[in-house]
C-alpha cells in the first residue's frame, strides 16, 4: 500500500500515477469507443439532413462535426445522442481508470484492464445516474421557482402579495437551489472517483457530492487546481518529447526519402485536425530538414493517409495519458478528503470489509463437508447397527 501524507503533497502523484501502460490502453479503449459512437451518429444526422457519404466525408473527413439545431428534428436529436453517448463513455472510461487508481494506492500492482471492466458493468449506474440526479434535484427547485412566478401572476392583487409575504422562505429556497448548483458540478467532476474507488451507487454520489461542497470546499478547489496543474506540466512533458521523437525521425528519415517524406507529410495534414509539423514550446518545425513537397505520387497519397492515421493515433496516446492523469488525480483527491472530513482511510476500510465478508466458495466447501460428514456418521451408525443385529 502507498503511503500517503493525504494532503496537496500527494497530488504530486499525479504525473507519475497517470503514466501507466494499463491506465492509457483503458483511455485508448474508451476514446476509440466514443469516438465510433459519436461519429456513426453525427454521421446519420447529417444524412437526414439531406447530404451524402461522400459529401460528409470531404467536408468533415475523419471528424464529423455535430451541429444541434441546424438540421431537422431528427438530425438535432442525433446530435443530441452522440454528445451525451460521447460523454458517457468519457465518463465510465474514467471510472474504470479511478478503478485501477486506487487497487494501484491499495499496493495491487496487477489489478487489470479486465478486472476494471467487471467492475464497471457491476457499478456503471453510479457513474451515470449520480450526477443526473443531483442535476434532477436543480431542476425540481428551480420548477418550484417558475411554478410560484406562475401562480403569482395568475392570482389578482393576492398573487403579488403572497409573493412579497413569503419571499424570505423563496430567497432561501433560492439559496438551496445555489447549493444544489454546486453540488451537482461536484457530482460531474468527482463521480467517476466516488463510484471508482469503493464502489458508490448513485445515491451515495449525491450525499458525498452534498458533503464535499460543504465540509471541504476550498481544499476541494485547491487540490483540484493543482492536479490541473500537474496534469498540464505532465502533458506538457510527454508532448515535448513526442514532438522530439518525431522532429528526430523528420531529421533521420529525411536523409533519403526527402521530397517522398515531404509529400507524405503533406498529405497527412489533409487529414489530421492540428498542424502536428511545429512545436512552438520547443522551437521546432520538422519540415525544416526536408525539401519543398511537390505533387505526391499514388503511393504517396496512400503512405501519407495511413501516416494520418498514425498521428491520429499518437494523439490518442496523449489524450490518454491526460484522462490517466485526470482520473488517477480525482481518484487521489477523493481518498484524501474522505480522510479529511470523515477520518476514514479508504485504502484500508475497503480491506477491512473484504476481509469481513464470508468467501462464497469457502461457505459451499464447509455445508459439502457438513453434509459429507453428516452422510458419513449415518453410514456408520447404520453399519453398527446391523453389526449389533448380528451378534
Amino acid at each position: 500500500m502507498i503511503k500517503l501524507h493525504f494532503d496537496v503533497r500527494d497530488i504530486f502523484r499525479v504525473v507519475r500515477l497517470g503514466w501507466s501502460g494499463k491506465k492509457i490502453w483503458v483511455g485508448m479503449c474508451g476514446i476509440l469507443a466514443a469516438y465510433l459512437g459519436y461519429s456513426i451518429l453525427v454521421t446519420l444526422s447529417h444524412l437526414s439532413a439531406g447530404m451524402s457519404l461522400g459529401q460528409v466525408w470531404h467536408r468533415y473527413g475523419l471528424f464529423p462535426g455535430a451541429a444541434p439545431g441546424s438540421h431537422p428534428l431528427l438530425g438535432t436529436i442525433l446530435d443530441l445522442s452522440a454528445m451525451v453517448y460521447a460523454l458517457m463513455v468519457v465518463f465510465l472510461t474514467l471510472c474504470m481508470i479511478c478503478k485501477i487508481t486506487f487497487q494501484q494506492l491499495r499496493g495491487d500492482d496487477f489489478y487489470s484492464s479486465g478486472d476494471a471492466w467487471g467492475f464497471l458493468k457491476k457499478n456503471w449506474s453510479g457513474v451515470v445516474f449520480g450526477p443526473v440526479a443531483a442535476l434532477a434535484i436543480l431542476v425540481f427547485f428551480i420548477i418550484v421557482g417558475i411554478v410560484i412566478g406562475l401562480v403569482a401572476k395568475w392570482i389578482p392583487v393576492v398573487g403579488e402579495l403572497l409573493f412579497a409575504v413569503s419571499f424570505i422562505p423563496i430567497f432561501f429556497a433560492a439559496l438551496v437551489a445555489v447549493f444544489v448548483a454546486l453540488a451537482f458540478v461536484v457530482a460531474f467532476m468527482m463521480s467517476p472517483a466516488i463510484v471508482g474507488t469503493v464502489g458508490e451507487d448513485a445515491l451515495e454520489v449525491v450525499i458525498q457530492s452534498f458533503s464535499l461542497a460543504w465540509s471541504q470546499p476550498w481544499r476541494l478547489i485547491l487540490y483540484t487546481a493543482w492536479m490541473n496543474i500537474s496534469v498540464w506540466v505532465g502533458v506538457t512533458i510527454l508532448g515535448s518529447f513526442m514532438s522530439a521523437a518525431l522532429a528526430l525521425v523528420s531529421w533521420a528519415c529525411g536523409w533519403f526519402m526527402k521530397e517522398k517524406l515531404a509529400n507524405m507529410i503533406l498529405v497527412a495534414e489533409q487529414y489530421v485536425p492540428y498542424d502536428f509539423t511545429r512545436c512552438e514550446w520547443l522551437d521546432i518545425d520538422i519540415q525544416d530538414c526536408l525539401p519543398v513537397p511537390g505533387t505526391p505520387s499514388g503511393s504517396e497519397a496512400w503512405a501519407g493517409r495511413l501516416l494520418a492515421v498514425m498521428l491520429i493515433l499518437l494523439t490518442g496516446v496523449i489524450t490518454s495519458y491526460m484522462m490517466s492523469a485526470h482520473a488517477s488525480g480525482t481518484s487521489l483527491i477523493y481518498v484524501i478528503l474522505r480522510k479529511r472530513k470523515d477520518d476514514e482511510n479508504l485504502l484500508e476500510w475497503e480491506d477491512e470489509n473484504i476481509d469481513d465478508e464470508p468467501d462464497a466458495f469457502t461457505e459451499n466447501s464447509e455445508e459439502e463437508t457438513s453434509d459429507t460428514g453428516d452422510a458419513g456418521s449415518a453410514v456408520e451408525s447404520s453399519e453398527e447397527d446391523k453389526g449389533e443385529g448380528g451378534q
